[in-house]
């Protein structure tokens, strides 16, 4: 209740702030003062009203694409409009209060001065829809390869492991890229494939064209997966059963030893599904259980939050996503508050964590300052 709540009040503040920002000012027609202010409202509202569309008139193929899509990419649209908007005025201020202490007559700098706030209100939405545009490439580009270099005295021989995180399949993703994705990963010859959680992001059912491009991921000692909040709130259970279905091995409280590699994978799942169900709790000792003496040990959460539960007794290195990086600043700052550890390589109680960006992206179809990945981790022999 909280939370819509407080959602409520965002939305009818940034829609107001937003509007009488853009029109209030302006000698235009009644009616495109109208418009504005309802597609600025319905940007704002697009979340609530997308999900409400999909639910009540049962949306499938094009509707629900256009429905999803446009929505959201709107909502995304507003958002950084309104964060362009208040950063243009605030220093917009700060600059007219320099100009009166040293005396400055540039009618120009006057806030106040409508046709130069008209004219600055053009050119702050051209640049915002600029802006969009371009994060609307940067989600839906093929992830780049991210390297990450560990040594361990614990291996003889080095070890390729690639971390796909995040993917957030749905019925409207696009089956062409993730072929590329799955190419992409494949040309990588790894050892182990690890997902990392919200890889699938609506029912099993109605994502099952997706299936048999997952099933093409190739690696030489085995793909596993841990569930993420996502699955949890699709149908956990017949996620996990299409996945180890087409021979992604689901680590649930438990292990698997690499053969071969003196290592040890461990998972657990996404800590939030287990407050609402216990069967689902996460728990650390139990995935470690099944590991050696002397095997170097990896866990996989799909929250980065439960490194905290971690040490080097249990486990040398920690995967994980979920944050996708804030995928759209400055969402980060919230997301690095909210999760702690925001993206990229930790220390944490004498373990490794690394936290990926994800390779997909939720909600708006935008990425802004935090690229997609692809996480090729090599862990190689400590050097004598």
């Amino acid at each position: 209740m909280f939370f819509l709540v407080a959602s409520l009040i965002l939305t009818v503040a940034c829609s107001t702030i937003t509007i009488r920002t853009l029109v209030a000012y302006t000698e235009m027609k009644f009616i495109y003062k109208l418009a504005i202010s309802i597609l600025v409202i319905l940007g704002w509202l697009s979340p609530v009203i997308v999900n409400s569309c999909r639910k009540k008139f049962a949306l499938q193929g094009l509707g629900y694409d256009v429905v999803t899509y446009g929505g959201y990419f709107l909502f995304g649209f507003v958002f950084i409009l309104f964060l362009y908007l208040f950063g243009r005025d605030l220093l917009w201020y700060m600059a007219f209060g320099m100009a009166k202490i040293f005396h400055w007559s540039k009618e120009w700098l006057n806030p106040s001065n409508v046709p130069a706030l008209n004219k600055a209100n053009i050119v702050t939405v051209l640049l915002a829809l600029s802006t969009a545009l371009y994060a609307v490439y940067e989600a839906n580009r093929i992830p780049a390869i991210k390297e990450v270099e560990l040594t361990s005295n614990k291996l003889t021989d080095s070890v390729k492991i690639v971390q796909l995180s995040d993917l957030h399949i749905e019925r409207s993703s696009s089956k062409a890229r993730l072929e590329k994705i799955v190419q992409k990963v494949n040309d990588l010859k790894p050892d182990v494939i690890v997902l990392t959680g919200d890889i699938i992001d609506d029912r099993a059912s109605a994502v099952a064209q997706f299936f048999p491009i997952l099933q093409e991921l190739k690696a030489k000692s085995g793909i596993y997966f841990v569930i993420g909040n996502h699955e949890y709130y699709r149908g956990v259970a017949q996620i996990i059963k299409s996945l180890n279905h087409i021979g992604i091995k689901n680590l649930h409280n438990e292990g698997a030893e690499v053969v071969g590699k003196n290592l040890y994978i461990g998972g657990v799942p996404d800590r939030s599904a287990g407050m609402i169900n216990p069967y689902f709790s996460p728990d650390i000792k139990k995935a470690a259980a099944g590991g050696k003496e002397g095997e170097y040990k990896i866990l996989l959460s799909h929250n980065p939050s439960l490194a905290d539960r971690v040490t080097g007794k249990d486990f040398d290195l920690v995967l994980s996503g979920h944050t996708h990086g804030g995928q759209i600043f400055p969402f980060s700052f919230l997301a690095q508050k909210a999760n702690k550890y925001l993206a990229g390589l930790y220390e944490v109680n004498g373990a490794k964590l690394y936290v990926s960006r994800g390779a997909g992206y939720w909600g708006p179809p935008l990425r802004l300052g935090a690229p997609a990945e692809i996480t090729l981790i090599k862990i190689n022999p400590e050097k004598k």
